[in-house]
């Protein structure tokens, strides 16, 4: 089996056992899927069902038909990012897009990752950071999420150790996220993004930066 039937193999073998335990078994099988997307995503879902059976077109209709249940949802995972992520956090990219999938078929309009999206992620144990733009999209695993990922999933890092690799040097991905800074005198905490300067109006004082790591 090549590097992709091998990675798809195991994000299917997770992806049942975390719906069995985390979503009550109620999210149909999507098609997973490894490639590149646009922008600066770990991963995605689709909105629609955009894998269908060409068997079941009528009339020459080939555009999205959500109403078709034989036809299927698409998990996407980006191997762009497998260079600079371990496979603990590729496993946090797909329990974050189920989480998607979850809304979708409840019929919970979650988008821009907002408080309907931050409910149902942090009750399967992700933790969720606002940043600009993206509402709640910064999600983690909880220790408690990442203990029960290492021990009942138990992810093959090994069949993660291929990447797709980009034309030019990967980003740092952390350079997305937005830090805690805080005034070392009032304690008053604003956010930024790393490496700037925020002083504290009262106090007159750089604010220092509390997630290091």
């Amino acid at each position: 089996m090549n590097v992709i039937g091998k990675m798809l193999d195991e994000l299917y073998r997770i992806f049942n056992i975390v719906n069995q335990e985390k979503f009550e078994s109620l999210l149909p099988m999507p098609v997973i899927t490894i490639q590149k997307t646009k922008g600066n995503n770990f991963g995605h879902f689709t909105l629609n069902r955009i894998w269908r059976d060409k068997n079941n077109i009528v009339d020459d209709n080939v555009e999205v038909d959500d109403n078709d249940t034989d036809a299927q949802y698409e998990i996407n995972i980006n191997p762009t990012y497998f260079y600079e992520r371990d496979v603990i956090n590729i496993v946090e990219t797909l329990i974050h897009e189920m989480c998607h999938y979850w809304n979708k078929i409840k019929d919970i309009d979650d988008g821009n990752h907002n408080k309907k999206f931050k409910v149902i992620a942090e009750k399967v144990g992700l933790e969720c950071e606002r940043g600009k733009n993206v509402g709640y999209g910064y999600t983690s695993l909880s220790p408690a999420l990442k203990s029960w990922v290492e021990s009942v999933c138990k992810p093959d890092k090994e069949i993660f150790k291929y990447y797709s690799a980009k034309k030019t040097k990967p980003i740092d991905i952390k350079e997305k996220r937005i830090f805690k800074y805080t005034c070392p005198v009032c304690g008053l905490v604003a956010k930024g993004k790393r490496d700037i300067e925020i002083k504290c109006v009262k106090c007159d004082e750089l604010m220092e930066i509390e997630d290091e790591d």
